[in-house]
């Protein structure tokens, strides 16, 4: 094992003990809330606020390790305005997200957050974890009720 390797373990546990000490602060059981990692995540937490599920996983993109968060706030319906619901998206991205943003996997609109785990801090984590909830929150209602679709991931 070399310095850099050893380096790279101290972010990995801090990280995890600031996300841990986090979803505690902000009322969730840790314990529960671990989840099986994904591709690409080496740890995973899944957490629920209001009507949103919330994702945070740890992993590894282009040799740089990173904290994700995200929520699933709508699945499409097959029937939806999507030019319509794109847009509503991106106004939505410019004039009320911070520090993230809304993205598509498949059928899914999702609200998405992501940043280095390098010289990452403990307010940080709780800015991510907390304003990921809380748009996904209030957010997803209005989504499904102007576009139709069901909440979250089916």
């Amino acid at each position: 094992m070399t310095l850099f390797d050893d380096g790279r373990e101290a972010n990995i546990k801090s990280t995890i003990a600031m996300v841990e000490d986090v979803l505690h602060e902000l009322g969730h059981e840790v314990a529960a809330s671990r989840s099986e990692p994904s591709d690409g995540e080496q740890r995973a937490w899944q957490v629920e606020h209001g009507s949103a599920t919330v994702r945070i996983g740890m992993g590894e993109r282009g040799g740089v390790s990173n904290l994700r968060v995200v929520s699933t706030v709508m699945t499409l319906d097959p029937s939806a305005e999507v030019v319509a619901l794109l847009r509503r998206l991106l106004e939505l991205n410019r004039t009320t997200l911070r520090s993230a943003a809304f993205a598509l996997e498949g059928d899914y609109v999702q609200i998405v957050a992501e940043r280095p785990t390098l010289d990452l801090d403990r307010s940080e984590v709780l800015d991510l974890i907390r304003r990921i909830e809380k748009y996904a929150d209030d957010l997803d209602d209005e989504l499904v009720a102007q576009f139709g679709g069901k909440l979250g991931r089916i």
